[in-house]
C-alpha cells in the first residue's frame, strides 16, 4: 500500500501580513495621525490583527509539527481563539466601512443588531463545526486544518458582501473616494478568500491575513497620515501643494475656491448637526457633477476644487453646476449661510502651488466683509493687481526679516500742518511711502498688507529711526515742536512694543517731546487696556499722542478722555459733511467745544481750497493740515517750512 505523506502548511503570507501590521502599527504610535471618529476602528483592529496572526502561525506551526507540539485540549484552545479574534477583525472591518458615513453613524443601533446577528450566525456555525469535529483531523505526519481555513474564509467573503452590500445602499451619502476603495478592495478581497478556499486544500498555502491587514493599512494611509478627509471626501491643503507642484504650468488647470461663510453656529442649538450635515450634502452633490474633479479642503470652511474641463466652454458650465448647488443648500438650509465662488484658469506663469493660492485667496478677499453670497469669475486684471500686492508683499517679508533701519525702500515723506495761533508750521506728520523698482507704493496699497502679514511694526521701527535722524539734524537750526508718526493699532496692543520704541529714540540726541504719536480709533477697541497701558508708558517718558481721523471709529467722549491723547484730529469726512449738513456743523461745533473746554488740542485734516480753511479757522481749530497749506515731500524738505533760529 502506498504511503501518503503529509504536505507541511506554507505560511509566508502569514508572516508578511505579521510585518505589514507591526509596521504601520508603529507608525500610528509615533507619527501624529488624523484621530477622527473612525481612527479607534483602524488602531483597535491593527492590533487585533497582530494578534490573531500570530495565534494563526502558532496553529500553523502545531499542524506541521504535531509530535513535538500537540495536545488536544490546547490545540482546540487555539482554533477557537482565532476564530473570535478574527470574528472581532470582521467586525472592525464592517464598522470601519459603515461608519464614515455619517448617515450611517446615526443608524447605530440598527448596525449594532445586524452585526450581532451576523456574530450569532457566525458562532451557531462554530459551535455545529466542533460538534461534528470537522474543524481538523489528525493525519500521518501532520493535522489537517483545510476545513477551519475554509470556514473562517467563507466568513470573510460573506462581512465583504455585506459591505459592498451596506456601501451601495448608501451611496448618496458616501464620499467619492471611499466609494471608489470599496468597489475596488471588496472584489479584490472576495477573490483572494476564494483563492484561499481553494489554495489551502490543493497546496497547502495559508495566506488570509492579506486579506484583512491591508484594508486597515489602506484605511490609514487615505484617511489618517494622508489628504482624505474621509466624511467630506476631500484631500487637505498638503495634497493640494503636492497636486499643484506635480501639474502646474504643465497643463492647463482650473480652479474654484469656495468659502461658506457660516453664522455663530453656537447660537443654533440642534441645527448644528443638520448644518454639517448639509455641508457633506454640498460635498456629495458636488462629486456628481461631471466631468470630475478634485476637492481639497484648505480650512475649516475653505474648499479649492480642480476642475479637469477640456476648455473654457466645459468650466464655465462646470462652476455653474457647483453654484446651483450651493443655491440649493441655501433655500433649505434651517441655519442661514452665505458662500464666495472665485474661479478661473491658473495662468501659467504664476510660478508654484503657494502663489496659485494667494491669487484665488487675494480675489476672494475682496468679499470678505459683505453680508451676501458671491460668484465671480477671475479677469485679466485681477492677475495684474494680484502681482503688485505679491512683489509688496514679498518685499516687507524681506523688510521684515533684514531689519535694516537704513533701508532705502522704506521712503519717509513729511506734510507740513499750520498752527492757526501762530500763523507759522510748527509741526509735520510722517507719511510712509514703499519703493520697489522704480515704483513708488502709496501706504493704502502697502499699510494693510503690512497689518495683515505682521510686517508693521518693521516699517514703523525703520520709518522711526528716519525721522529721529530728521528731528536730530533740524533740532540745532530749525524752530519747530514736533514731527508726528502713526502707529498701527496692531502694534500699540503688542507686549513691550514701547520699549522697541523707546530704543530707537533714546539713540538720538534731542528734546523727545519732538516725537509725536497717531494712533486711529480702532487701536482703542483691538485691546483697550494692552493700547491703554502702552500709551500711558510711553507718555511719561515724554511723548504725546494724537487721536487720528477721528469720527470714523466708535469711540465715545468718556474712553477719549480716559485715554492719554493729547490732540484730537478731526477726520475729513467729518468736515466735508459739516459744510453741506447744519446739524452735522452743529455737532462739530460741539464738539470742538468739548474737548477745548477739556485742554485737548484740535486738529482739522484734509483741508483743500480756501472755503474749507475759512470754516475750519471760524469753528475754532487749533491747527489745520491739507493741501491747501502744504502737500506731503520728503522729510528733508521740511526745513524750508520750519523758522530758522536765530544766531547770535
Amino acid at each position: 500500500m502506498e504511503e501518503i505523506f503529509f504536505i507541511p502548511y506554507n505560511y509566508i503570507g502569514e508572516i508578511a501580513g505579521l510585518v505589514m501590521g507591526c509596521l504601520i502599527l508603529l507608525i500610528m504610535l509615533y507619527t501624529s495621525p488624523k484621530k477622527t471618529f473612525v481612527y479607534k476602528y483602524v488602531f483597535r483592529g491593527t492590533i487585533l490583527s497582530i494578534v490573531s496572526i500570530l495565534v494563526h502561525i502558532s496553529i500553523l506551526f502545531v499542524a506541521n509539527n504535531p509530535d513535538e507540539y500537540y495536545n488536544s485540549f490546547l490545540f482546540i484552545f487555539q482554533l477557537l481563539l482565532f476564530l473570535v479574534l478574527y470574528n472581532g477583525i470582521l467586525y472592525f472591518i464592517f464598522s470601519y466601512v459603515n461608519m464614515m458615513s455619517i448617515v450611517r453613524r446615526r443608524q447605530r443601533k440598527e448596525f449594532l443588531l445586524m452585526y450581532s446577528l451576523l456574530s450569532a450566525i457566525y458562532f451557531i456555525g462554530v459551535i455545529v463545526e466542533i460538534a461534528a469535529t470537522r474543524l481538523y483531523s489528525l493525519e500521518l505526519g501532520g493535522i489537517d486544518i483545510t476545513h477551519f481555513v475554509r470556514f473562517y474564509s467563507a466568513a470573510g467573503i460573506v462581512c465583504a458582501i455585506v459591505c459592498m452590500n451596506a456601501t451601495i445602499s448608501n451611496r448618496p451619502n458616501v464620499a467619492r473616494i471611499i466609494w471608489y476603495c470599496v468597489v475596488t478592495l471588496v472584489p479584490v478581497e472576495i477573490v483572494l478568500l476564494a483563492s484561499q478556499i481553494l489554495s489551502v486544500g490543493l497546496f497547502h498555502t495559508v495566506y488570509s491575513a492579506l486579506s484583512y491587514v491591508p484594508v486597515f493599512t489602506l484605511g490609514y494611509i487615505l484617511f489618517h497620515s494622508n489628504p482624505y478627509d474621509e466624511a467630506t471626501g476631500s484631500q487637505n491643503e498638503y495634497g493640494l501643494v503636492a497636486y499643484l507642484d506635480k501639474h502646474i504650468g504643465k497643463r492647463k488647470m482650473y480652479i474654484c475656491y469656495v468659502d461658506l461663510k457660516y453664522p455663530n453656529v453656537g447660537i443654533f442649538g440642534d441645527w448644528v448637526d443638520d448644518l454639517f450635515l448639509k455641508g457633506l450634502a454640498i460635498c456629495r452633490a458636488m462629486e456628481a457633477i461631471k466631468p470630475a474633479f478634485k476637492i481639497f479642503r484648505v480650512s475649516e470652511s475653505k474648499y479649492v476644487n480642480l476642475i479637469e474641463a477640456r476648455d473654457e466652454k466645459q468650466f464655465l458650465s462646470v462652476i455653474n453646476s457647483i453654484r446651483g448647488v450651493l443655491d440649493g443648500a441655501k433655500a433649505d438650509a434651517y441655519v442661514p449661510f452665505n458662500y464666495v465662488i472665485v474661479s478661473g484658469e491658473v495662468p501659467e506663469d504664476i510660478g508654484n502651488p503657494t502663489k496659485c493660492r494667494q491669487f484665488f485667496e487675494f480675489v476672494s478677499r475682496r468679499f470678505k466683509d459683505q453680508n451676501s453670497s458671491h460668484f465671480y469669475v477671475i479677469k485679466p486684471i485681477d492677475y495684474d493687481d494680484f502681482l503688485e500686492n505679491y512683489e509688496i508683499s514679498v518685499a516687507l517679508e524681506d523688510i521684515r526679516n533684514r531689519l535694516d533701519l537704513e533701508d532705502e525702500r522704506v521712503l519717509v515723506y513729511a506734510q507740513p500742518i499750520y498752527s492757526v495761533e501762530t500763523g507759522s508750521f510748527r509741526v509735520a506728520e510722517a507719511l510712509t511711502r514703499l519703493k520697489i523698482g522704480n515704483q513708488i507704493i502709496s501706504p493704502d496699497k502697502f499699510i494693510p498688507i503690512a497689518e495683515a502679514s505682521g510686517t508693521i511694526h518693521a516699517i514703523t521701527c525703520i520709518v522711526l529711526d528716519k525721522v529721529c535722524k530728521a528731528v536730530e539734524s533740524f533740532s540745532d537750526y530749525y524752530d519747530f515742536d514736533a514731527i508726528s508718526i502713526n502707529i498701527s493699532s496692531r502694534e500699540i496692543s503688542q507686549d513691550n512694543v514701547n520699549d522697541d520704541l523707546m530704543e530707537i529714540i533714546e539713540k538720538y540726541d534731542f528734546d523727545i517731546s519732538k516725537i509725536r504719536f497717531e494712533i486711529t480709533e480702532s487701536a482703542m477697541f483691538e485691546n483697550f487696556d494692552r493700547a491703554n497701558d502702552n500709551m500711558h508708558l510711553l507718555t511719561n517718558s515724554g511723548i504725546q499722542f494724537y487721536l487720528d481721523d477721528f469720527g470714523t471709529g466708535y469711540s465715545s467722549f468718556e474712553r477719549v478722555m480716559n485715554c492719554p491723547v493729547k490732540t484730537i484730529k478731526f477726520d475729513k469726512a467729518l468736515l466735508y459733511k459739516s459744510l453741506d449738513d447744519n446739524r452735522m456743523d452743529d455737532i462739530m461745533s460741539y464738539m470742538i467745544e468739548v474737548f477745548k473746554k477739556n485742554g485737548f488740542v484740535t486738529l482739522i485734516e484734509g483741508v483743500e481750497d480756501e472755503s474749507q480753511s475759512q470754516y475750519s479757522m471760524e469753528r475754532g481749530f487749533d491747527y489745520i493740515q491739507g493741501y491747501h497749506y502744504a502737500k506731503p515731500e520728503p522729510i528733508e524738505n521740511m526745513k524750508k517750512y520750519f523758522s530758522r533760529k536765530n544766531k547770535y
